[in-house]
């Protein structure tokens, strides 16, 4: 019976019985006629509860200090001579060899330690597993004394007294029985502040037997916890062995041996060997969950009304609640056959309407039509195999502990996960920059106690024999288009559904393909269409969408990413391709970053924009389903983690390429380490300064943490960070910092961690150092920067804000510059990016704008005056009129740092702006793309064009998209393929206007 049955069943009939009432009175150790009513504590009961005479209250106090001092007595002999179930005190030679055996490989989180430790800091800790298992109990006697936490003094239908030695289970046998109840013996050890240990169920027993085998003790807790001072704190535990879920119908052999979860002794025996060797070759890993732990204080304080044998069946049915939860959280739904699945679709009212209405507009019979669903459920449906699982959980750690140097996982994002798939269906999306990430979400949930999603792919990766691979790790797939389709929707939707309705975790990439730039790509709104209808169908209770980063130091497809950033075609690989390639193996590509987002509730995130959950109209599914895509992409981004590697290229990359050296002075092209590390330390500054912190790596957290005095004293003298560099656009001669500035005292935090990210690039060539005397200068190849715009791009979406408004201000050129005339710059620019960038949703762009700008006036890079902010009632742009914005002399070079941030975007937005001037009436998008391509080639050379990672193919297609969506230019016609796309000019642009625009954009630069 769940908890919710059970409390609808007391809130009926609030009252206890008399039956009840009777048991509830009479005190343990006191037989019923000589029970007498008691006072309730104050702290479990309502105060307002009427109060017994004076004479009864001195009654009941001194019968209570009697039972306490019997019981006090008893537990003190219990301590002394340690009941037959106590946990061993100290790790004997049996109990070392059996944990060296069968133990060690069992993962056991520091969050899971921690939480056992504040429970016992809180209060007295009982521990809870539906199954009785003495394996199980000798494991956590095991983890408890190995981790220095409280040790069961009693535990209900087990002996360790043979664990002991011979000696301790001969004195056992003779020694006498204690007089005292087992259920009471364990409720005088808990009201003593001693732990105990509660098993809820025997394996292979009926549910009556299982009731008289525990409940017994249950009640027993709650007389306990109303006679106590000291909250009991119920810790229910789940130790999962094997990872596959119990069968929706037991066979002979699960009769006789037991199932996965609740197995006799000797399938028990038999699955503790195979996860002996399973772990020898890293192919799965038991694993102990900690679910809900429940302060039965406060759980008391739910029920104020309930007799003690009441609190005790609504204990049970909550304790049996959360242990089922958390298990379905780990093992996840038993899953159907394919086979059986698809039986319960074709049998859906949806699907029989869509056939009958196909076949007579076809005019073929039924079957024909049912044919074409089986044809293309088989196309789509994943066969997730749980060995499968084992065995590519087992490929991925040999490989990425190959190639990874690490992995960095937000674990306290990990549990909101899991709190959310405990009553929620939940859907997680991550970004998409590798073919790594089809695997990472799998592997993660595999070994971290989560089901594995059921992951979607596009139909061109189920080619054979890698299709039924991926199938029965969890892959399902789906057509790039459902264009001209009507009944493939309807099957995929009903498919999704129902494995939502099983309780499968499903994933997809929002993005739609791999970015090739390092910045999140616009939302494909398809799927998430799908998932949204699937939740108005009304059978998804509760949807949960997780947004998650996947980050990377070096991604594995960099040279193939920039072979198509310059135009050439996109060659078909894939993971499998990747590990056959034997330098794969033999490279490093640092370490592998996953931060979690909050999870959004579909359902509030509807009510946000009032939209109705069951029938929404088409123009609110259009709307919801476009701004929850962009704010799932925008909080990708605000949880993406800063990387040394992304450190290290933006600073690189900040600085003017400079082709030859200065040859007085012999220095050569590029930057020096200390103003490598200095500008390194001004961006790092910047993230960590941001309203919300950015997240930073591990390995950048632990150089910093050792710095922190030296940041602390020069924060509280007021210091600020500086950009050190040399600009050469500015004209300014070089602002080295002073000796111990803020910013070189972030830098050499992350010395080391910022020379190990170099050591990445420079051992694929991708930078070159070069050392002059003690010093050592760094340098970016041109044809390397589109590889190291890829990395800095990772985090560039921090600075958006600052980089338009830095550009704008650039534009002016002028000290002293019109408010209103800065506003609309910077208003251009961020339509101008729109397709590069999501922006905050429901952020104002005039809020964000003057946010911005008083940043810059904090840090003293400009000067406002005559301005008071914006008021409820006035419009924007007439609040800003006669406001001026005064730029210091020389010009920042904190400004031009940002500006170059988009510089790149600018030159290549210029030039197709140009393209388009000079294109004839008609002509075809990718054709346009290429001749892009030649010119910028050309251009770069003639030093018309200054970024290298200006010659971007995804750029120029976004720049294409700006101006359709612009009116600036016509589709004229649309074919299956994107390449297929043709333009020209609308009526209202003519050549003048595309060379005002071009002209516009260049003086940006």
């Amino acid at each position: 019976m769940t908890v919710d049955r059970e409390i609808q069943n007391y809130e009926k009939d609030p009252q206890p019985s008399e039956e009840v009432a009777r048991a509830d009175a009479a005190e343990p150790g006191v037989s019923e006629s000589e029970s007498v009513t008691k006072k309730p504590r104050e702290s479990t009961l309502p105060a307002d509860l009427p109060r017994l005479d004076e004479e009864s209250e001195v009654t009941q106090t001194s019968e209570l200090e009697v039972v306490r001092t019997e019981h006090a007595a008893l537990a003190a002999r219990l301590l002394e001579r340690p009941h037959k179930s106590a946990m061993l005190r100290v790790t004997g030679r049996l109990l070392r060899l059996i944990g060296s055996i069968l133990f060690t490989h069992v993962l056991f989180g520091q969050r899971n330690r921690d939480n056992l430790r504040d429970v016992a800091e809180t209060g007295t800790p009982v521990y809870v597993m539906q199954s009785r298992s003495f394996l199980d109990y000798l494991y956590f006697n095991y983890l408890f004394l190995k981790n220095d936490l409280p040790l069961a003094q009693y535990a209900n239908g087990v002996n360790t007294n043979w664990v002991r030695g011979p000696f301790a289970w001969l004195k056992q046998l003779f020694r006498r029985k204690p007089a005292e109840a087992p259920e009471l013996c364990m409720q005088a050890l808990v009201e003593n502040n001693q732990a105990a240990f509660l098993f809820l169920e025997e394996s292979k027993k009926g549910a009556e037997e299982n009731y008289e085998f525990s409940q017994k003790y249950l009640t027993r807790l709650i007389h306990a916890q109303k006679h106590s001072a000291r909250p009991i704190i119920v810790v229910p535990l789940l130790l999962v062995w094997e990872k596959r879920p119990d069968p929706k119908r037991a066979g002979l052999i699960q009769e006789v041996f037991g199932t996965p979860q609740r197995p006799g002794f000797f399938r028990k025996f038999l699955s503790f060997f195979q996860t002996f060797w399973q772990s020898f070759f890293k192919i799965g890993q038991p694993m102990v969950q900690i679910s809900t732990t429940l302060n039965l204080e406060s759980f008391l304080r739910e029920y104020p009304h309930a007799g003690s044998a009441d609190a005790s069946e609504l204990l049970r049915a909550r304790l049996l609640n959360y242990l089922e939860r958390e298990r379905s959280v780990i093992l996840g739904p038993t899953g159907e056959a394919p086979e059986v699945l698809y039986k319960q679709m074709i049998n859906r009212p949806a699907l029989i309407e869509a056939v009958r209405e196909m076949a007579a507009e076809e005019g073929v019979d039924e079957a024909v039509i049912r044919e074409r669903v089986r044809e293309q459920f088989d196309e789509i449906a994943a066969s997730p195999s749980p060995l499968m699982l084992k065995i590519w959980a087992s490929v991925l750690s040999f490989v990425w502990y190959r190639i990874y140097d690490g992995l960095d996982l937000d674990t306290e994002g990990l549990e909101k996960v899991k709190e959310a798939a405990r009553d929620s269906s939940i859907v997680l999306i991550p970004s998409h920059k590798s073919h790594v990430d089809y695997l990472v979400m799998s592997y993660i949930m595999y070994n971290y106690g989560m089901v594995t999603p059921l992951v979607a792919a596009g139909v061109n990766l189920s080619f054979w024999p890698m299709g039924p691979l991926f199938r029965w790790a969890g892959g399902f797939f789906i057509r790039r288009t459902f264009r001209g389709e009507k009944l493939y929707p309807l099957v995929f939707r009903e498919y999704l559904i129902s494995q939502m309705e099983e309780g499968y975790p499903i994933e997809f990439f929002i993005e739609g393909t791999r970015s090739r730039t390092g910045k999140l790509i616009k939302p494909k709104y398809g799927m998430l269409e799908m998932i949204i209808r699937a939740y108005t169908s009304g059978r998804i209770d509760s949807l949960k969408l997780v947004p998650i980063s996947v980050g990377y130091e070096r991604i594995i497809e960099e040279r193939s990413y920039r072979r198509e950033l310059l135009g050439g075609e996109k060659q078909k690989e894939g993971i499998t391709g990747l590990l056959k390639t034997p330098k794969f193996l033999t490279s490093k590509y640092g370490r592998l970053y996953i931060e979690f987002g909050d999870p959004i509730s579909l359902g509030d995130y509807l009510d946000l924009y009032e939209i109705d959950h069951l029938r929404p109209s088409d123009e609110d599914m259009d709307a919801v389903t476009v701004r929850l895509a962009h704010r799932i992409i925008y909080e990708i981004n605000h949880v993406a983690t800063v990387t040394p590697t992304a450190l290290a290229a933006m600073a690189l990359l900040s600085n003017i390429s400079l082709k030859d050296g200065d040859a007085d002075s012999g220095q050569p092209a590029g930057i020096s380490r200390r103003l490598l590390l200095d500008e390194v330390g001004f961006i790092l500054h910047l993230l960590i300064n941001r309203e919300e912190p950015a997240r930073i790596s591990g390995t950048l957290t632990e150089g910093l943490e050792e710095f922190d005095a030296q940041l602390a004293a020069l924060r509280s003298a007021g210091a600020r960070a500086r950009w050190p560099s040399l600009d050469k656009l500015s004209g300014n001669d070089s602002r080295p910092s002073a000796a111990g500035g803020l910013e070189s005292v972030m830098g050499d935090a992350v010395e080391s961690v910022i020379e190990e990210a170099i050591g990445l690039f420079t051992d694929n060539k991708q930078v070159r150092v070069e050392r002059v005397g003690d010093d050592v200068f760094y340098s970016v190849p041109e044809e390397s920067r589109p590889e190291l715009a890829y990395y800095r791009n990772n985090i560039v979406h921090y600075f958006v804000a600052q980089a338009l408004l830095a550009s704008a201000v650039r534009k002016f050129k002028a000290t002293d510059i019109s408010m209103a005339e800065l506003m609309e710059e910077t208003r251009f620019l961020s339509k101008l990016f729109k397709f590069e960038w999501i922006y905050e949703e429901r952020a104002q762009f005039e809020n964000v704008f003057l946010r911005t700008l008083r940043g810059f006036e904090a840090a003293g890079w400009v000067e406002v005056e005559g301005f008071d902010g914006f008021k409820d009632d006035q419009d924007p742009r007439e609040a800003v009129v006669g406001a001026r914005v005064r730029i210091p002399d020389p010009f920042p070079a904190e400004l031009n740092f940002f500006a170059r941030l988009v510089a790149s975007l600018l030159e290549a937005y210029a030039l197709v702006v140009e393209m388009v001037a000079q294109s004839e009436a008609r002509w075809e998008r990718d054709a346009l793309i290429k001749k892009a391509l030649k010119k910028s080639r050309a251009d770069y050379a003639a030093g018309q064009i200054f970024y290298y990672e200006s010659i971007s193919k995804p750029t120029f297609k976004n720049a294409v998209r700006l101006l359709d969506d612009w009116a600036a230019i016509e589709k004229i016609s649309v074919g299956k393929k994107a390449s297929a796309l043709a333009y020209s000019p609308s009526e209202d642009w003519d050549r003048a206007r595309f060379d005002a625009l071009t002209g516009r954009l260049r003086s940006f630069l």
